[in-house]
């Protein structure tokens, strides 16, 4: 599950209205796409960890994440999602990508623990003080019951995060690794598992 949401403080608009308003400038020319986002997390966390920032020093926007549990009929999962707000200077075509601790791997039903909102076909494109007011990114996780174990409470939380925006010619990428903020659910989750 990948979602890419832009907030507001208004009702949601009608997206056929905003496919219909989509000008040439708008349309993605980059090069950023889900597996080249997943290969520069994946190489960063293993070559190079001390890239991402764990205190928060950009002055262009604030970044937060949460953690959350959630229960379906299918599947138990545990939700992520980050979120950009506050930003102080226009951000052009900003892409979010971010993966998990590698060993999470072991712990959930899935292949690739990376998301992107690199999949979109338009630019998403940030101005303060101007609608959309944040810009959030989530994804749903199906734990592995078998795996699923309270060890893993000193690092599910952890966020590789990657920013981008700018000009095609002149980018900036900053990356940030973060705690995740965990819902009472999820504290509730691990305090039912065994050891």
């Amino acid at each position: 599950m990948l979602i890419a949401v832009a907030c507001d403080k208004n009702t949601p608009s009608n997206a056929r209205e905003n496919i219909t308003n989509t000008t040439k400038s708008e349309i993605r020319t980059d090069e950023y796409t889900k597996i080249s986002e997943k290969e520069d997390l994946e190489k960063k966390i293993s070559q190079d960890k001390n890239v991402f920032k764990k205190i928060q020093s950009s002055k262009k926007y604030n970044i937060s994440a949460t953690v959350t549990f959630n229960h379906e009929e299918d599947a138990d999962r545990f939700i992520y999602e980050i979120v950009m707000d506050n930003y102080t200077a226009e951000l052009k075509n900003v892409i979010q990508s971010f993966t998990l601790e590698p060993s999470m791997i072991d712990y959930l039903l899935t292949g690739d623990l990376t998301t992107t909102n690199a999949l979109n076909d338009t630019e998403t494109n940030l101005k303060p003080n101007k609608e959309p007011f944040g810009l959030s990114l989530f994804r749903g996780y199906v734990i592995n019951k078998e795996t699923i174990n309270k060890q893993i409470t000193d690092f599910y939380r952890n966020i590789y995060i990657k920013i981008s925006y700018g000009e095609e010619e002149n980018r900036t990428e900053e990356y940030w690794c973060i705690e995740a903020t965990p819902s009472k659910e999820i504290i509730d989750y691990f305090n039912s598992l065994e050891k």
